[in-house]
């Protein structure tokens, strides 16, 4: 895998990669009507803005391509809460295609992230994920990343999740 940062042009492929990933990820967590009613298509149109506006002081996009340079996995960060004035970096978003789950694009994004936010004088970063989300947790896990304790409820993209904060230091 390769990370680069990502283009207007990879909003149709960071659509379809967002919903496959959450349809997989969040079954069983999240309500069936919802993933089922995702489309690639709106996320593809949300990805299309994203990208089309410079970014923040602070951010971090990065897409984890295959060897045809197609994305098969995204993670975006940044300041915490997208605060610019925050003592800490976060990892807002991390999504892998299913087909490509196990095979090192999780691990090369989260890993160019945490150098990302370090680079950007940030000394700990912070990310949120549902409880019930046991593979997301046991890799963030396996990258030193411990739960703090903290929990909340977010509304994402239409849905009300629950999640616990984990943290650690870059």
């Amino acid at each position: 895998m390769r990370v680069r940062e990502p283009v207007v042009a990879d909003a149709d492929r960071l659509g379809q990669i967002h919903v496959a990933a959450w349809q997989a990820a969040y079954r069983g967590i999240m309500p069936a009507d919802y993933l089922d009613g995702l489309s690639a298509g709106e996320r593809a149109d949300y990805w299309r803005a994203a990208l089309s506006r410079r970014p923040r002081p602070g951010s971090v996009r990065l897409v984890a391509v295959d060897d045809g340079d197609v994305p098969v996995g995204f993670l975006f960060g940044g300041p915490a809460g997208g605060d610019a004035d925050a003592p800490e970096g976060e990892v807002y978003a991390v999504n892998v295609h299913p087909e490509h789950w196990g095979h090192g694009a999780g691990t090369d994004l989260l890993r160019a992230a945490q150098r990302a936010l370090a680079a950007t004088a940030f000394e700990t970063a912070v990310l949120w994920v549902a409880p019930r989300n046991q593979r997301a947790r046991r890799f963030y896990e396996h990258h030193g990343w411990r739960n703090d304790g903290e929990t909340r409820t977010e509304e994402v993209f239409g849905t009300t999740v629950e999640e616990v904060r984990y943290r650690r230091d870059l």
